[in-house]
């Protein structure tokens, strides 16, 4: 385990670390000014749930529910009959009362620890398996991320005989096939998994059955950073479940400790004129930046490139509050987020009883402090499993004709369709996309010369379902 702090002015140094037993630790720090401090907290190289935190020292600023942090692993999954864990933080709420709240299939019996350092730990038993939601609320408001769906499944021994072989934690590399082994040990039963990756996508894992009692798991890594990997049988994780791996070297994967944001834009804003901040990514390399606005109406958003890292600008309809959240490189906001953003002015539409949110998602590269700024490109999501495609020139194709297809991705989410025919010696010299209308295409092309050719159809960087085809020339 590590922390370490970064002080208003940019200073960064090692906290201490003290055993407090039981599986806990105190970190502790001596503050040498005045202000915000970020601390964050890391395990094997991973930040804790919660990490980074913020610290204020001397007068607080804005409290509320949007200060407070939960984090830990009964907001995860938990277990039938065993105790399921978490921790609140509410120091930089200022004075209010807290609320927690579990609901599901059963009773659950919630235990409080207050541990009068600004925190408390929190733990409930559920006796049945099923779906719960545990609310946190502050001062009769949701805090971030509450009500928190966890699944609760009951212990099986067939899970646990389980066993992991092979399993690479580190050194994976982006878009290389990565696999590990599971032996059943004679258990009886299915076999699933799932990979998380930093910036929250979720992708189900090849499972194929290698000899008799043993399985293999294959995934594509597609980003940097680390990812975590559900192996669950009949329902139930097995030892270990979820697994940690690192794609990348960890100075490839940003670090959320070191991304900060600022801008009257996060204070204030006026309808019907554009508020803007600045996300400084610097020094923490490449990791998806994700911007969530919540308020009582929807904003229009853009994210552009900037010598700090990007600008964000935004345009709010009607007065209230709104909060702005800033994720970097997985599912962690940076410190300060979510902001308090205080907006006056006409309301300049309708607005009903319910708050409207508007996101947008920017992958990144690594930044630097110097002028150098390198491109950046909205995450599109897609997926390119449920695309159809039909038609004879998928398989079958004549000297001199126009061949045709037709692809439909009208349920494949919003990317671009690409198209390539390679010959026996060289590309095909022609062809034609023609979108038809609701994402669906009409491809045509034409070749010269005889023997076999392949046809790739790609939907944003994933091959649909077939591709890429065989097409034979007579």
């Amino acid at each position: 385990m590590s922390a370490q702090v970064i002080s208003p002015s940019g200073l960064e140094e090692d906290a201490e670390i003290i055993a407090a037993g039981n599986n806990t630790y105190c970190v502790r720090f001596v503050p040498q000014e005045m202000g915000v401090h970020t601390v964050s907290v890391r395990y094997h190289g991973q930040h804790v749930p919660g990490s980074p935190f913020q610290f204020t020292v001397g007068p607080l600023g804005d409290g509320g529910a949007h200060k407070v942090r939960a984090g830990g692993p009964g907001l995860e999954k938990a277990e039938t009959g065993i105790p399921a864990e978490f921790s609140i933080w509410t120091r930089e709420a200022g004075a209010g009362g807290l609320s927690i709240a579990v609901e599901g299939p059963s009773r659950a019996e919630i235990s409080f620890e207050d541990r009068k350092d600004g925190s408390c730990g929190v733990s409930y038993i559920a006796q049945e398996p099923g779906g719960y939601e545990v609310s946190i609320k502050f001062n009769e408001e949701h805090i971030l991320g509450s009500p928190f769906l966890v699944p609760v499944s009951a212990p099986t021994d067939d899970a646990s005989r389980l066993t992991v072989t092979s399993l690479q934690e580190s050194g994976l590399k982006v878009n290389h096939p990565a696999s590990f082994a599971v032996r059943l040990n004679g258990a009886k039963g299915l076999i699933d998994a799932k990979v998380h990756s930093p910036s929250g996508a979720l992708e189900e894992c090849a499972a194929s059955e290698l000899e008799t009692d043993k399985y293999a798991i294959r995934f594509i890594p597609r980003e940097n950073g680390v990812h975590s990997i559900d192996v669950r049988f009949n329902g139930g994780h097995i030892p270990g479940s979820p697994f940690q791996v690192r794609v990348g070297e960890p100075g490839q994967a940003g670090d959320v400790g070191l991304v900060t944001a600022y801008g009257a834009g996060l204070e204030r804003g006026v309808t019907g004129t554009q508020s803007e901040f600045i996300i400084n990514n610097t020094k923490a390399g490449p990791g998806a930046v994700c911007v969530t606005i919540e308020g009582p109406s929807k904003v229009k958003m853009d994210c552009q490139q900037s010598p700090e890292g990007y600008k964000v600008l935004y345009t709010p309809m009607a007065p209230g509050n709104y909060l702005i959240g800033i994720k970097y490189g997985g599912p962690n906001h940076i410190v300060g987020s979510p902001f308090k953003v205080k907006v006056t002015g006409p309301r300049l539409v309708s607005i009903g009883n319910a708050n409207e949110t508007s996101s947008i998602t920017v992958d990144s590269v690594s930044k630097s402090s110097s002028p150098s700024v390198y491109g950046a490109l909205p995450k599109l999501f897609s997926d390119a499993s449920v695309v159809q495609c039909t038609g004879a020139g998928l398989s079958k194709a004549y000297m001199g004709q126009r061949s045709n297809f037709s692809v439909d991705c009208s349920k494949a989410g919003k990317n671009m369709l690409l198209v390539g025919v390679h010959g026996p010696t060289t590309p095909c010299e022609e062809v034609y996309v023609k979108h038809m209308g609701n994402r669906q295409y009409s491809v045509s092309y034409m070749v010269k010369e005889k023997g076999d050719y392949i046809l790739a159809v790609k939907w944003g960087e994933e091959h649909i379902p077939g591709s890429p085809f065989h097409v034979t020339v007579p």
